[in-house]
């Protein structure tokens, strides 16, 4: 009887450690789940190679003169050219001159570039394909819309194109690998096009109202890598009041950060190292919203910044940009402001000091800063029209090293460092943003079905139920995704 009582008690105490061990098991992997961000480091790594020494492997070529043409979207919210026609003293513009008048001399041919209005192109283009016209040699479709000429057989992969090294450097590696299906490529974002460059998305913060409100600059959180969301939620509640003591919050009073509705889910979620829509192992897409945590913590804390601490001025504008950011900015009634690139040169005429910094992380356990890039870009396609695809990779792949070495650092060390950019701090900054640049497909490709068709009208309202409403809607979401898997794979 004796000897059973310690054979119990041993048994007990056995059970006790090892439910302790798997106790803590379970934490450590619950913590890790929790605090362990979507994205793929390596998936945002660039080059530190100098451009001027990155060289194609295209041999020399003669094309007898003949004309090669492209055909683009006209676009309001990026940068719609990729050459010029003349000089003009603008920077970029003598730029993109210089990038024709080599391609063309390199190769003897004519370069082309035909500007639509039709800026959705879907049914002109694919009209264009299915009639068997072979006027253009490459297409430049908004990347909303690219996927259907892969389902529907109209393009070439990328992958047999000839001279395409999709390796280089001036091939966005970090982009293109989230664009990719089982591996496939049938497009690519290139150095030559500026639109991905323009929809990167950044914070601009007020100078003066840094000094003001004796805030310390976000500058050295950023170094430091304490700029986390709990920060610029501080930052931001200490810049928001009543100006006008009238007891209504609008946009005549001070605020933390002012943006329109559809910009904040997906900057905020990205910035935190999520992804609505990732990659399986096998380089599949897939839904990553449902069953989530982090995520959902992720967006909890984002409305509760935005909604219940009031640090938003609240807004329904669907546009691009808020048509009162630079009013409102430049007379000192918001520390912070949601830009791109491309619209940041609106507030080169204001008078207000501003910096520039990425969006802040979940926390500061997380290890990089990522910067959003919106959908809406241009990208390039070869048609089955074209009747020498060999051709399209030759000049595609010399104008994208071309650009690389000559356009992209005129945009980025003059046009924004020396133009946009008021400070060194900032200059610093613009190379860390542009270091980890993120394309979410759920903000890209399907951002008409996820992005703007749920997460907007629910930020917009301050609907907060997430978690059911990407339960219901995964059946559609995950439907989406298998008929595109279904169409690169036929």
């Amino acid at each position: 009887m004796k000897f059973t009582n310690k054979l119990i008690l041993a048994v007990i105490l056995i059970s006790t450690i090892l439910f302790s061990f798997i106790s803590c098991q379970s934490e450590t992997k619950k913590e890790n789940s929790n605090n362990t961000p979507s994205i793929n480091v390596s998936e945002s790594e660039e080059t530190s190679e100098p451009a001027e020494s990155i060289k194609d492997d295209v041999p020399e070529l003669d094309f007898g003169g003949e004309t090669f043409s492209m055909l683009l979207p006209e676009q309001t919210w990026a940068t719609t050219h990729i050459i010029q026609e003349e000089i003009n003293g603008d920077i970029i513009n003598d730029a993109q001159y210089l990038l024709k008048t080599k391609i063309e001399e390199r190769f003897n041919l004519i370069l082309k570039e035909t500007v639509t209005s039709d800026i959705w192109g879907t049914s002109y283009i694919s009209k264009l394909i299915t009639s068997g016209d072979n006027t253009y040699s490459v297409f430049f479709p908004l990347d909303l819309y690219v996927v259907q000429y892969a389902q529907k057989k109209q393009i070439y992969n990328w992958d047999d194109l000839k001279y395409v090294d999709l390796t280089k450097p001036y091939w966005d590696g970090s982009m293109n690998k989230n664009i990719t299906i089982n591996h496939k490529t049938y497009f690519a974002f290139g150095a030559y096009d500026l639109s991905y460059y323009d929809q990167t998305h950044i914070l601009v913060f007020n100078k003066d109202m840094i000094q003001k409100y004796g805030l310390e600059t976000p500058y050295e959180f950023v170094k430091s890598g304490k700029w986390t969301l709990d920060k610029f939620a501080e930052m931001g509640k200490a810049t928001t009041f009543d100006v006008n003591g009238d007891g209504v919050m609008d946009e005549n009073d001070s605020y933390g950060f002012i943006s329109q509705p559809k910009q904040i889910p997906p900057s905020f979620w990205i910035a935190a190292g999520e992804l609505s829509v990732s990659k399986d192992e096998n380089d599949y897409p897939r839904f990553n919203i449902p069953g989530n945590e982090r995520f959902f913590s992720v967006m909890d804390r984002l409305y509760a910044i935005m909604w219940d601490e009031g640090i938003w001025c609240r807004n329904d504008e669907y546009a691009n940009a808020w048509s009162k950011a630079v009013p409102v900015f430049s007379t000192n009634r918001s520390l912070f402001a949601a830009q791109t690139f491309f619209y940041l040169n609106d507030f080169r005429v204001i008078d207000a000091d501003f910096g520039i910094v990425p969006y802040p992380k979940f926390t500061e356990s997380q290890t990089q800063y990522y910067s959003r890039v919106e959908g809406g870009c241009k990208i390039a396609i070869v048609p089955v029209t074209n009747p020498s695809p060999e051709k399209a990779g030759a000049v595609l792949e010399a104008m994208a090293c071309e650009s690389y070495k000559t356009v992209i650092p005129q945009y980025y060390e003059i046009a924004l460092k020396r133009k946009n950019s008021r400070d060194a701090e900032s200059e610093e900054m613009l190379d860390l943003i542009f270091s980890k640049r993120v394309y979410d497909l759920g903000d890209t490709w399907w951002c008409n079905e996820l992005r703007d068709g749920i997460f907007k009208p629910m930020f917009t309202k301050n609907d907060r139920a997430i978690v059911s409403k990407m339960e219901s809607f995964a059946p559609k979401m995950n439907g989406l995704i298998e008929k595109t898997i279904a169409g690169f794979e036929g």
